[in-house]
């Protein structure tokens, strides 16, 4: 009778090579999960904002301070990019969110008062960014006109339109729109914010959480609402 060798399994020898192969793995799975929609800046009721909006907003707002400064005078610098890329991705979020609670309750805005209330960009800037900066301030006011109409449609359901409102009628939909807002699907990529409470915080500009004494007295550097921007290098810096 011929007896069968048994054959046994063996562990493989975690050499060099394998670890660095597993270091390798790790590293891919953390990044994947840290990884948001690509291309977008933030996502509202599966609607994306892009992240090329954004910081083609971010250079049309520096060409704006620059512009701005040259008139008053040459002040010294004092707005982050950061800070701007936090104000305009929160202003796109906003603007979606409000437009849509406005067409839920069927409320409109004409162009002609949209046109009122816009604000003109200062002379001074290219005419690419000035362009886009001027489309900005119409949403802008296009959103501002429809919290009042939301407002005042609240307080009287016959209003349908901005044409009558006021700043009171403002504020009387604040309470509205903050739960309004509470209900709605909004992701954020961490490099331009983070979203919570029904707003957008400011953010460290990276995908971890600051750590090291150096990088919390970067945060606290931009903690002045881009006022404050001493001690950051010049690319960081506009206007």
């Amino acid at each position: 009778m011929t007896s069968r060798t048994t054959r046994t399994s063996r562990q493989p020898t975690r050499g060099p090579g394998l670890q660095r192969t597993a270091v390798v793995l790790v590293a891919m799975a953390a990044l994947a999960g840290c990884q948001f929609h690509p291309g977008s800046a933030a996502v509202v009721n599966g609607d994306k904002i892009s992240q090329g909006t954004i910081d083609d907003l971010v250079v049309a707002g520096c060409g704006f301070f620059k512009a701005q400064r040259a008139l008053d005078g040459g002040a010294v610098p004092s707005t982050s990019t950061a800070f701007l890329r936090n104000v305009f991705t929160g202003s796109l979020i906003s603007f979606t969110i409000v437009d849509k609670a406005a067409a839920q309750l069927h409320l409109t805005v004409s162009r002609a008062a949209i046109a009122s209330a816009t604000q003109t960009p200062p002379k001074g800037m290219n005419s690419e960014d000035r362009e886009r900066l001027a489309d900005f301030f119409a949403d802008s006011a296009r959103s501002e006109l429809q919290q009042a109409v939301i407002g005042a449609h609240l307080k009287d359901p016959s209003v349908t339109n901005a044409d009558d409102v006021t700043p009171d009628d403002t504020a009387a939909a604040e309470k509205y729109l903050a739960a309004f807002t509470a209900k709605q699907h909004v992701e954020v990529n961490p490099a331009y914010g983070t979203w919570s409470g029904g707003r957008l915080l400011d953010t460290d500009g990276s995908l971890s959480k600051a750590q090291s004494s150096e990088a919390k007295s970067w945060l606290a550097l931009r903690a002045g609402n881009g006022q404050s921007v001493a001690g950051l290098p010049a690319s960081q810096v506009c206007g």
